[in-house]
């Protein structure tokens, strides 16, 4: 059987090079994500050590996740507009990799607000890393194998998001916090200069060279579309809760009296969703029916979540959390499929970059939500976890209902 990188090509040996190209990108994709996925867990650890407060590490977490959706636009804007996509792209990638190492010089060592100010730079340039490059991918698959190519990409989302806690892990324990950070920003590096020398085509407003950024076309776009404006919207409200996965089940853990096992359900929650993505890339669905898909699967990531708040021991839990990472797989790969379909080519990127950034802020803020939770049983949190992806899923589901003589994504107003 050929693997998924090879299915996206194979049905014309003339498009091979498009295959080279795909798998040029998936890695220097996931040692950009690396580096992301890592920071959220090397940056409180490195602060712990060096400060000996965690409290200072999640606030230089949520600086840098934060600045994503304030930055969004602009990062989205300047790629539309770019004759060189890719040199855009990687230049902020190499931002984002070089203020990753900055704390390591900073913390501890100068005033923390200097700290601070170099990770909110790496925030705006974070986008480039998520939406910027995914956006990307429709021309670099070719005709017809977009659906193969953006489940490629949501499992380079889910080995980044094992692989960069347990780089930071190894090299933590081996070395020291400080070196794990370091590690990131070189991995963050690579990244850069793999995407640097991508040849990915400048899209049709790279002509209007004499017009600036619009930092709201994307925006107008996005409430304009019906579809597009209820999946960007339902993946955000749900991103609330699902944000908080890492709170609850390190919640969940302690009230089992294993706290070590946290790590084990998020690991099997992983790994449900690199599965489900497999599957996808197996036997993608058609564009048209990747907005439904993506709300749907939303619940579906949902409900096992909240079946295992009435569970009362680790084993069934960590089965429900595996089947929920089942459906996460599905549910990215048919966003970014859904994204690329609705939106017009001359504001992609930008669309891909304010959805992407909306969800990492909303993230950002369902951890907060869940810090304020801690009083509350395990059980009540997980419940309140799962029941943002389903309330927002349905709801979009009943939006995205098909109307006598009406296409699900209508057309997309790029002025």
């Amino acid at each position: 059987m050929s693997s998924p990188v090879e299915q996206v090509t194979e049905l014309d040996p003339g498009t091979r090079r498009d295959g080279a190209r795909l798998t040029h990108y998936l890695v220097a994709a996931l040692l950009a994500r690396t580096a992301d996925e890592g920071a959220r867990v090397a940056l409180v650890i490195f602060a712990l050590d060096r400060t000996g407060s965690a409290a200072v590490g999640g606030t230089l977490v949520a600086t840098l996740l934060l600045p994503h959706v304030v930055a969004a636009p602009l990062v989205g804007g300047l790629v539309d507009r770019s004759r060189r996509p890719a040199a855009v792209l990687a230049a902020a990638i190499a931002v984002f990799a070089g203020a990753l190492a900055a704390p390591v010089a900073l913390l501890g060592h100068a005033p923390l607000w200097q700290t601070y100010l170099v990770l909110a730079i790496a925030g705006c340039c974070g986008p480039a890393v998520t939406g910027g490059l995914t956006s990307q991918l429709a021309a670099l698959a070719g005709p017809g194998h977009e659906a193969r190519a953006f489940a490629l990409d949501s499992l380079s989302y889910n080995v980044a998001g094992m692989v960069g806690p347990a780089t930071v892990g190894l090299v933590a324990a081996s070395a020291s916090p400080g070196t794990s950070t370091l590690a990131l920003a070189v991995a963050g590096g690579l990244g850069a200069l793999g995407v640097a020398f991508l040849r990915l085509p400048a899209s049709g407003a790279a002509a209007e060279q004499t017009r600036a950024v619009d930092l709201f076309q994307g925006a107008r776009a996005i409430v304009r579309n019906p579809a597009l404006r209820t999946i960007t919207l339902a993946t955000s409200f749900g991103q609330l809760g699902l944000g908080g996965m890492a709170v609850v089940a390190t919640t969940l853990a302690a009230a089992a009296h294993e706290p070590s096992r946290a790590g084990l359900l998020l690991g099997v929650t992983a790994g449900g969703a690199f599965v489900g993505s497999l599957l996808w890339a197996w036997r993608p669905m058609p564009a048209s029916h990747a907005p439904r898909v993506a709300v749907w699967a939303m619940v579906a990531v949902g409900v096992p979540l909240a079946f295992a708040a009435a569970v009362h021991s680790l084993p069934p839990a960590a089965a429900l959390f595996a089947l929920s990472g089942l459906f996460t797989g599905p549910f990215a790969a048919a966003l970014f499929l859904a994204r690329s379909h609705l939106a017009a080519e001359a504001i992609r990127t930008q669309v891909f970059t304010i959805g992407a950034g909306l969800k990492v802020a909303a993230s950002a803020i369902g951890v907060g939500l869940l810090g304020l939770t801690t009083d509350l049983p395990a059980s009540a949190q997980l419940l309140m976890v799962a029941a943002f992806p389903v309330v927002a899923g349905i709801a979009g589901g009943v939006l995205l209902r098909p109307r006598p003589g009406a296409g699900v994504g209508g057309d997309i107003d790029a002025c």
